[in-house]
């Protein structure tokens, strides 16, 4: 989240443009490393101050489109603990993230059916570990009242 919730004053840059070059940062890479087949799915960086929903929307968004996009594909995406929370609130009903540790992960699931030539997907179901070594921690949401 390219926001002060997220990130300290004292690290932002002064203009809040993190100004990545791309070109520049995959030339590190060892030849090879970047796919330059695949499609970005968002184009530009977000500008600095996005709501920390609007950044959850994102998230459930870019889950979506890359399952969509690669219907009989297992994905990984490594990301940060706010992603894994939000695939877990977001999918899960009734639940509250309270913590994610470092190096959590969470398992989302869907049906998809071939329906001619194209896809129809089910909801998305989160599988966490019966034994709590997900690393994430959540509740049942409170009731309201």
């Amino acid at each position: 989240m390219l926001t002060n919730e997220a990130i300290r004053p004292n690290v932002e840059p002064k203009d809040r443009n993190w100004d990545f070059d791309i070109p520049q940062l995959e030339a590190i890479l060892p030849v090879g490393t970047v796919d330059h087949s695949i499609e970005r799915v968002y184009k530009e960086m977000l500008p600095w101050e996005g709501s920390a929903a609007v950044t959850h929307r994102r998230y459930v968004q870019l889950f979506h489109t890359l399952a969509d996009k690669y219907p009989t594909e297992n994905l990984l995406l490594v990301t940060h603990g706010e992603a894994v929370g939000v695939a877990v609130s977001t999918f899960m009903e009734d639940v509250l993230v309270y913590g994610v540790e470092y190096c959590a992960f969470v398992k989302l699931q869907r049906p998809v059916f071939r329906r001619g030539d194209s896809y129809v997907f089910g909801k998305f179901e989160v599988k966490l570990r019966n034994d709590g070594k997900d690393g994430i921690k959540h509740m049942p949401k409170p009731e309201k009242e």
